[in-house]
């Protein structure tokens, strides 16, 4: 034995180093390791998240459904990919049979994701307790339809899940399949008899609803003015009552009931880069030669801030109306020429056949002269013409002499008898109008035309067309529409402080953005700092050490900008402040697919990021409605709580307490309102005229921001609900009743003052113009099925939740 160990003392020794240099060499940094293992697994707890009537809901158990969840839609992804691929190979198109897992919604909001993995973990259990039984080869069969016409074997079923899920077993995605089968059919069973599409009878209700109009007086009776008359407090007693009825449930709102259950709060720090700020301090910077000399670049290129364009009327441009003709106003030229115009055009048209009047006569030379010989004298134009023109236009001097008589005579004929309009030849030349582009000839042959239509001697010329008549030297409407533009040049004084505000305009928002992302980098370097400090090991870290928070006021005074900060609140009481309020754009995928932008407020964006985003992580948003810019962070968390005792939420209580109270004195009141109303045998207004207001006409719903309708819009009715409306077209013209609104912060008297419509008649008018004649459900009443089914789906959701004794913790 010692001979062994002497022959091999020189590998021992050697080995024996080895070790020895790895314990000492290495032990720091094993005993760092276990250090940090033990404390881990003491930092570590397994917080209670819910407690129900079976037990209890820790983190780890929501944390592992997730996880099993998101494994399932892997597998079922792939699992449709790959049937879609067989059914190519096959020629035959894929078509699942089996609707697919309902996703998670609203994933980055951790609280409302772990709300529905309680209700499917609930809904399984209840499952359960109803006898709902899903087998193995009820899992197969769910598998096979949604592989399609594709056949798929188990084996191809793992292999599938393989290829989706590398850690993931198979065995495992079947059970929690199981436990989301369950839920999915206890989920069906609650809403049958709830389907969106109406049956009649419900969908001419709900037309109804939506289409029939009435108009009512109400009265308001605030309840916050019977809030000082409500003495005393609850007893202990009923303190310890309501505090059992709402210690795991949040405020409600309107208080209809108790809760008492501590919110998230957040204490937010932010800068704020007034626009306007900005905005000034870049104007005070620019000189008035500056203006001055942008002004002239802008009248230079006739920019229309400094150059304004008036239009006007022209003389003779466009239509005229005329509503008759004064001789005194009328040119020399118009009186004479037009009779004799007219006569000879006459006698020229009843020579015409039908061909010679739709061509040119090119072949007489009269057509080939420039249209200026009409300007002659006619003394002129009678020699010129033929004799038998000029016998005409003797008969044309008679009627003349005739037309003047019975102008003389006109206000003793007027009214006397039915009078025909007749046509001003030289005030109707729309022939020309007509014909645009036709040769000089055609013109010229129009225009004779035109002017040998016979004037009646007893009757005044009052124009075509009803009276509507061109003036004589229109021959067409104008180009420019009858007017003509005139460019104004605005006076430097009047537009320098708009120039100067153009040119600042981008310089400010310039600075705004440095100022942004100064503030910014500052913050986050604070933030890097105690990120590395409180990543330190507990006996390495000291408060000594702990990087020193910045001068926040400083900061935002070198930058140009404001701090402020909220103090601790919830996300009710942040959306009341002015940060909270803010407004900001995001994109959001529509009923119909597309995406669009919406408006959020910044105080539901805080509360999103409630679990990402650490303290001091400085982000930013812009006001989209006055450009202001705010960069904020988080400062300091409270998580949600329990509270132990109703001593912790005594002034909840009470205030709960007090509400029910004034909310019944308000109704007292309002109900004595009525009834005084009543005996007197007078309406609200006649009784009450300095506090009755009308509300306008208005409907029960109405299409609402999505496919879901909301209440109508009674005016001076705040928030309208399902109680008011139930009251207000309950009654009959004249009656009178009372309700209080959805936030039960007032109550109303309402009288309706006009009559009710029959649902004989809404039946009628849905059938005729939507159903028989459309062949549909409209869209108003969809809306209201969709909100009515939501609520009943509430309402079960409520009523399960009671059932299954659940509490939330977190």
């Amino acid at each position: 034995m010692l001979s062994w160990f002497r022959y091999h003392a020189t590998w021992m020794l050697i080995i024996f180093g080895v070790l020895l240099m790895a314990v000492f060499g290495l032990g720091p940094v094993f005993d760092n390791l276990a250090r940090g293992f033990q404390g881990s697994s003491s930092a570590y707890e397994d917080e209670v998240v819910a407690k129900w009537r079976g037990g209890t809901i820790s983190r780890s158990v929501l944390d592992g459904l997730k996880r099993k969840h998101y494994e399932t839609r892997r597998f079922l992804a792939e699992l449709a990919n790959q049937a879609k691929a067989e059914c190519e190979r096959k020629g035959v198109q894929y078509q699942p049979l089996a609707s697919s897992l309902q996703p998670l919604q609203r994933e980055n909001d951790d609280d409302a994701v772990d709300q529905q993995l309680i209700d499917r973990l609930l809904l399984a259990e209840k499952a359960s307790d109803e006898g709902v039984v899903i087998s193995d080869g009820m899992i197969d069969d769910y598998l096979t339809l949604v592989a399609g016409q594709a056949d798929f074997t188990r084996a191809d079923w793992k292999m599938i899940n393989k290829v989706a899920n590398q850690r993931a077993a198979f065995p495992a995605i079947r059970e929690h399949l199981r436990l989301e089968l369950k839920a999915m059919q206890m989920q069906t069973y609650a809403g049958l008899g709830l389907p969106l599409n109406p049956i009649p009878t419900e969908a001419v209700e709900l037309y109804g609803r939506a289409n029939n109009r009435i108009e009512c007086e109400v009265l308001p009776v605030s309840v916050d003015q019977y809030l000082e008359k409500v003495s005393g407090e609850p007893s202990v007693g009923e303190m310890q009552a309501l505090f059992t009825q709402g210690q795991y449930n949040y405020e409600d709102y309107g208080l209809r009931k108790p809760g008492f259950k501590i919110p998230r709060k957040v204490n937010v720090q932010y800068l704020v880069a007034e626009m306007e700020t900005f905005l000034q301090n870049e104007k005070n910077k620019i000189t008035d030669e500056q203006v001055e000399a942008e002004y002239d670049k802008m009248v230079e290129s006739e920019d229309p801030m400094v150059v304004e364009v008036i239009e006007s009327e022209t003389p003779g441009g466009g239509f005229k109306l005329d509503l008759g003709d004064d001789p005194a106003e009328k040119p020399e030229s118009d009186k004479p020429e037009s009779s004799d115009a007219m006569d000879d055009s006459s006698k020229a048209d009843e020579s015409k056949t039908p061909e010679t009047s739709e061509q040119p006569k090119t072949e007489q030379p009269k057509a080939e002269e420039p249209k200026v010989e009409e300007s002659k004298p006619d003394d002129v134009k009678k020699e010129e013409a033929p004799a038998e023109k000029q016998d005409t236009e003797t008969q044309s001097e008679e009627a003349k002499s005739e037309e003047a008589k019975s102008e003389e005579t006109e206000s003793e004929t007027a009214g006397e008898g039915d009078q025909s309009l007749v046509v001003n030849s030289k005030k109707l030349q729309l022939v020309s109008f007509l014909q645009e582009g036709s040769t000089d000839a055609q013109d010229e042959a129009s225009e004779t035309e035109a002017a040998e239509t016979p004037v009646a001697s007893d009757q005044e010329e009052v124009g075509g067309l009803g009276g509507l008549q061109l003036s004589d030297d229109t021959t067409g409407p104008a180009v420019d529409g009858g007017t003509k533009s005139e460019k104004v040049i605005k006076p430097l004084a009047d537009v320098a402080d708009a120039i100067r505000t153009r040119m600042a305009r981008k310089r400010a928002f310039d600075k705004k953005d440095d100022a942004q992302k100064r503030a910014v980098a500052t913050i986050t370097l604070y933030q890097q700092q105690l990120m590395r400090w409180e990543a330190m090991r507990d006996g390495e870290k000291s408060d000594a050490d702990k990087p020193a928070a910045p001068d926040f006021e400083k900061i935002a005074a070198d930058n140009g900008m404001v701090f402020r900060e909220t103090g601790l609140v919830d996300l009710f009481e942040l959306s009341n402040t002015d940060f909270g309020k803010v407004n900001y754009p995001i994109q959001v995928r529509s009923p119909q697919g597309p995406m669009r932008m919406d408006i959020q407020q910044v105080s539901n964006r805080v509360f999103l990021e409630y679990d990402d985003n650490g303290l001091i992580a400085p982000q930013e948003v812009d006001d989209i409605m006055n450009g202001n810019a705010y960069v904020y962070w988080m400062s300091e968390k409270v998580e949600t709580r329990v509270p132990d005792s109703y001593e912790e939420c005594r002034d909840k209580i009470v205030k709960f307490w007090k509400h029910q109270k004034a909310v019944e004195l308000a109704r007292e009141a309002a109900e004595s309102m009525a009834e005084k109303a009543k005996s007197a045998g007078k309406t609200l207004a006649e009784t009450f005229p300095e506090k009755v207001d009308a509300t306008g006409e208005f409907t029960w719903l109405r299409p609402g921001s999505t496919a879901q309708a909301t209440y109508g819009m009674p005016f001076r009715v705040e928030n309208p609900g399902e109680k008011f409306m139930q009251t207000a077209f309950g009654l009959n013209e004249g009656e009178i009743g009372v309700a209080a609104n959805e936030p039960r912060d007032t109550v109303y008297v309402i009288q309706r003052i006009t009559p009710p419509m029959s649902v004989a008649e809404i039946g009628q008018e849905y059938l005729d113009e939507q159903f028989f004649r459309f062949k549909r459900v409209p869209t108003d009443v969809m809306g209201g099925a969709i909100r009515y089914a939501r609520e009943l789906d509430m309402d079960f959701n409520e009523d399960f939740v009671e059932s299954m004794d659940l509490k939330r913790l977190k």
